[in-house]
């Protein structure tokens, strides 16, 4: 899998470093950092073109992509105004002024322009913006607010590149031009970058040339690896065929769970759904999804207490199941996923919502870890995947969940090792850690159209649909949460924000968000990822 590495501040710059290394001239990379950014600029904002940029570069290197990008834009016919905040005191920035400067206008931006390119601070910056960046940065604060589109090169100036952490005065940004690899912290601080394109500079970006990568580093899958995990559906396929999947939930009163889940799993390409549900709820699901088979759950009181087996023929014909959306919290939903656990060992399983509450509540009577617990129940499973949120993971821990995103992530690894299954921590960005201990993979899609009622069932929904057609733990959870996320992106697009979207508008866009991940978009050349603006 060639996946795009997600870096931090250091890792960035030992990229940098290792390409020097090797021959690559470190003004080498300026020149096609600059030149591949200025090309960007052109081809995507080439209507805010008309009345010239407005260019603010800082004494650094990342000043010295900004002169590159200056020159460039002035030879393709675009009048540059350039603001220096001090003098570049890099030999290679120093070079890159001494480019620029036949073509370009100094002084501070005359106020007409329409796009204002931020240079002024780049991966190495962390902590308080100081004068004179402070005052380079409250203009271009200013630019935007009068309609100005911005453009940061790198990261936002301001912004902590490894932590996200965004300094007082920092100005967002409408488009990030990210050089060579993603930095970490523009994941974590999405709505201050705003758009990201990630630009080949010569570093080799792809996660899967790296022979020195490390357990946990971070990366993310590319469009080429996500479509080719995709199973075809044949042109002959009958309902047999496209997987047959169980969701196991629906409690009395929470029947619109496991409802959104099903209704999620038949959008995946499941030939056959069952919702098995407590019995007042299955009116309810048959009412709403008539394409799934609802049927009462398999475990009754009576049967529980009399030690009797009640075969439930349907989980053991299904392709993969889901327990957990509005399953409750009482006795009997208990009884059930232990049943549905221990008898169902075979069969791809995903654990959600309740029932990620009710295994913190068994190993916290039985005094021990939620992850133990889980390897006593899954040990022989073939896959199991959870997917909590914060607050469900807080309560596996036994504790609350690090502020730090290294020790979250590092958390996060060590449950999955311990419980033996693929965990799913659901957040911006949505991350996701393996059994075996390997990278962890970062889904950055999504907007806050998904912080609703709801959101999870549907993810639930559609990974065990993925699992159900003979997905990879990692691929159908990687590949679900992908889905989900763009096809928020794209009904946020489509309602001009998130108010006046719900999360039927999310199931609307799901058919174009699957076709994108069927077809990947073919980037311009220079450009290796292009991750649109959460807002």
């Amino acid at each position: 899998m060639n996946a795009l590495r997600v870096t931090t501040a250091a890792e960035a710059a030992a990229r940098e470093h290792a390409a020097i290394a090797a021959g690559t001239a470190s003004f080498d990379l300026m020149l096609q950092a600059g030149t591949t950014a200025a090309a960007a600029i052109v081809r995507d904002w080439g209507t805010h073109l008309s009345r010239g940029v407005a260019l603010f570069a800082g004494s650094g290197n990342n000043g010295g992509d900004a002169y590159i990008v200056a020159a460039q834009l002035a030879r393709a016919g675009v009048a540059v105004r350039l603001h220096a905040a001090a003098p570049p005191r890099t030999p290679e920035a120093i070079r890159a002024m001494h480019l620029a400067a036949p073509a370009l206008v100094h002084g501070a931006p005359s106020g007409h322009e329409r796009l204002v390119v931020d240079g002024l601070l780049g991966t190495g910056h962390h902590g308080a913006l100081r004068e004179p960046v402070w005052a380079a940065c409250t203009r271009i604060t200013l630019a935007r607010d009068g309609g100005a589109a911005v453009i940061a090169l790198d990261v936002p100036s301001g912004l902590d590149a490894t932590t996200g952490d965004i300094a007082e005065g920092s100005p967002a940004a409408h488009t990030t031009l990210c050089f060579g690899t993603i930095k970490r912290g523009l994941l974590l601080s999405r709505g201050h970058a705003g758009r990201i394109v990630l630009l080949d500079i010569g570093l080799g970006a792809e996660f899967g040339r790296d022979p020195d990568r490390a357990d946990g580093a971070w990366h993310l899958s590319n469009g080429q690896d996500l479509a080719r995990w995709l199973p075809p559906i044949a042109w002959n396929a009958h309902k047999g065929r496209r997987g047959r999947i169980a969701i196991v939930g629906g409690h009395e009163g929470m029947a619109g769970a496991v409802i959104l889940a099903a209704r999620a799993a038949l959008s995946a390409g499941a030939g056959l759904a069952h919702a098995i549900v407590d019995g007042p709820s299955v009116s309810a699901v048959q009412l709403t999804v008539p394409q799934a088979l609802a049927e009462r759950w398999p475990v009754r009181e009576s049967a529980a207490k009399s030690g009797a087996r009640d075969d439930h023929t349907t989980l053991h014909r299904c392709d993969a199941l889901a327990i957990g959306p509005g399953l409750g919290r009482g006795t009997r939903s208990s009884q059930l996923l232990e049943r549905v656990v221990n008898e169902h060992r075979d069969r791809p399983l995903v654990l959600d919502a309740d029932a990620l509450w009710l295994i913190a509540e068994v190993a916290n009577t039985l005094g021990t870890e939620a992850a133990a617990l889980m390897r006593h129940w899954t040990r022989h499973s073939r896959a199991v995947v959870c997917t909590p949120h914060e607050g469900e993971f807080a309560r596996l821990l036994g504790t609350p969940v690090p502020a730090s995103w290294d020790a979250r992530v590092d958390a996060l690894r060590q449950f999955a090792m311990r419980g033996g299954v693929t965990m799913l921590l659901k957040g911006t960005p949505t991350i996701v850690a393996t059994p075996d201990g390997g990278p962890i993979t970062v889904v950055p899609h999504g907007t806050p159209l998904l912080a609703t009622g709801g959101s999870g069932d549907m993810l639930s929904g559609l990974i065990v649909a993925l699992l159900g057609q003979g997905l990879a733990p990692l691929e159908a959870t990687v590949c679900g949460a992908t889905v989900h996320g763009r096809a928020a992106e794209l009904a946020t697009k489509q309602h001009g924000g998130v108010r006046g979207g719900t999360l039927e508008t999310v199931f609307d866009a799901l058919p174009l968000a699957w076709r994108l991940l069927e077809q990947p978009v073919t980037f311009p050349p220079g450009v290796l990822a292009d991750l649109p603006s959460p807002a």
